[in-house]
């Protein structure tokens, strides 16, 4: 790698652990933060979903911008940059507004704002997708996700200064207080100014275009209804869908409700919080190695997916049972808590694999492979806006009734965590044993013949090259592999594996294969087609 993008890898990096760091202070003050201006929990759930809801939004402006602009980077950081120091300041200016709906919605704004600045932070997926040679993308992304667990480690420090501050500045003769609750928002703010002059003066834009595709005169993609329909109807495809839905679901639950109830628990500040959320990141960041051991072993996606529910299944127990203000105690909140974050790194690769794996079984859906990949994300990216809510409004208990029921800090909505884990369970079984998928080899009967024979995609193919070619083994068509190597389907793909923020660089063995399969067949299609061109120029000569 040329030592201008070995720079760049070090500025993407440096990006990912200041947005870390700075999150970290942010994310254990939120709700204290709201209740001390006259916010309710129900108003705190709002806060925590609303950055989702402005990424779906931005999100693909974002990756328009770059493809419209000869694919530079620097512009469109500087936006999301813009757009993060603004929505800071906002969010730090809510202190000086009356208690009650105008500072609360003042944090609502900046938090918005600040969203549509984070949907930037997706152009590293495509910078990497179209500057870094494929060979080292993968390592690329290892540190990309390394950096985030590194910067969610550092959280702690900056929160012991953080903690400190109990000051005022003044400005053309008005004082404004800092305190921990606001002074989050300066310390967001100065994140983004920094990564904005260190984006701008040192990151080296890629060339124009990496990669064109087989053909320029391809048709263009174009949203049919029967795609929709197929995505919508297809077990196969709903199904990792909704696995992806109940796995944010399940998660946001120990990112929204850790700081109220640990609060209320033990007593911890935003600093205590913090503690335990690099814990958290640690776990998070173990359970992508295990993910990426058990890809190189080849275990299942079945397995991997099984492993990760039952987990669900034993932490949302444990939650229901062990968070009570009488008898809880630190190391069985903890427990609960790794649990979980070690169960979710577990689950995104295989689930994806097992979506890309079934567009692949179905010839039919080759055009819209970039369109159900974005359709995937989406189950994401709803969840994640829905989620934060759904806890506040229905799960948290406030004071009052964590009093009138027994200590118990959660109702018994709860539950959701373990019964929506049952269910994919449930539905990984139904697949296996009554649809016949036979992942696991248990099963020897035609039904399981069949659905592995469904699984053959017959494609088109050519005598030529014959002999170098595993038999039985069809080419790849051309607007597959065009629609594959996208830009913005591998920026689909990685995001849909973030996990609290952490991007997942595991690939399972079938996507590394299938990937390899289509480079393989992308050279040969290049091979034929400049043969078929030199034939044509040779006929026009005549």
């Amino acid at each position: 790698m040329e030592k201008g993008l070995i720079i760049s890898v070090v500025i993407l990096t440096l990006i990912n652990i200041t947005d870390s760091l700075t999150n970290s202070v942010v994310t254990p003050s939120l709700i204290f933060y709201v209740t001390e201006v006259g916010g309710t929990k129900e108003q705190y759930g709002l806060i925590s979903s609303i950055p989702f809801f402005s990424m779906i939004l931005m999100m693909s402006t974002y990756g328009m911008w770059v493809d419209s602009n000869g694919n530079k980077y620097k512009t469109p950081y500087a936006a999301s940059f813009a757009f993060g120091g603004l929505g800071s300041i906002l969010y730090f200016l809510a202190e000086l507004l009356p208690s009650g709906a105008w500072a609360v919605y003042t944090i609502l704004l900046g938090r918005f704002i600040t969203g549509l600045g984070a949907a930037g932070r997706t152009l590293a997926y495509s910078y990497v997708a179209t500057a870094i040679p494929r060979d080292q993308q993968r390592t690329t992304l290892t540190i990309l996700s390394m950096s985030r667990s590194f910067g969610m480690l550092l959280g702690p420090l900056m929160n012991l200064f953080v903690v400190k501050i109990d000051s005022s500045i003044n400005i053309f003769n008005y004082t404004i207080p800092l305190n921990p609750r606001n002074s989050a928002g300066l310390v967001l703010a100065a994140g983004e100014l920094f990564l904005f002059i260190l984006t701008s003066l040192l990151l080296q834009e890629p060339p124009p275009k990496k990669e064109k595709p087989l053909t320029e005169d391809a048709p263009p993609s174009k949203v049919r209804g029967k795609e929709l329909l197929a995505a919508v109807t297809h077990f196969d495809l709903l199904f990792p869908s909704f696995i992806m839905f109940t796995l944010i679901c399940n998660f946001t639950l120990y990112q929204v409700a850790l700081p109220p109830v640990a609060a209320d628990l033990f007593g911890w500040s935003p600093l205590e919080i913090s503690y335990l959320m690099s814990i958290q990141a640690i776990v998070i960041f173990l359970g992508m190695c295990v993910s990426m051991y058990a890809s190189i072993r080849g275990i299942s996606d079945f397995t991997m997916i099984a492993s990760g529910n039952c987990a669900f299944v034993f932490g949302g127990i444990a939650t229901v049972t062990w968070w009570n203000r009488e008898s809880a105690t630190i190391l069985q909140f903890i427990v609960s808590i790794i649990v979980v974050s070690f169960a979710y790194p577990l689950m995104g690769p295989a689930n994806r694999s097992k979506f890309t794996r079934a567009i692949n079984s179905r010839p039919e859906l080759e055009d819209s492979i970039g369109l159900l990949q974005s359709l995937f994300n989406q189950a994401l990216s709803i969840g994640g806006f829905i989620s934060p809510n759904f806890v506040t409004a229905y799960v948290l208990r406030d004071t009052a009734g964590i009093s009138s029921s027994d200590g118990d800090e959660l109702t018994p909505w709860a539950w959701y965590v373990s019964v929506s884990a049952l269910v994919v369970i449930g539905g990984l079984l139904y697949e296996e044993f009554i649809l016949g998928k036979n992942e696991l080899g248990l099963m020897k009967s035609e039904l399981a013949e069949e659905s592995q024979e469904g699984e053959t995609v017959a494609k088109e193919t050519t005598r030529l090259l014959e002999g170098k070619r595993t038999r039985g083994r069809r080419r790849s068509t051309i607007v597959q592999i065009n629609r594959t190597f996208n830009r913005k389907y591998e920026v689909d793909r990685r995001h849909s594996l973030e996990a609290a923020g952490i991007p997942n660089p595991v690939d399972t063995a079938y996507e590394r294969g299938l990937q390899n399969q289509l480079m393989q067949d992308k050279q040969e299609w290049e091979m034929l087609l400049q043969l078929d061109k030199e034939i044509d120029d040779t006929e026009m000569r005549k």
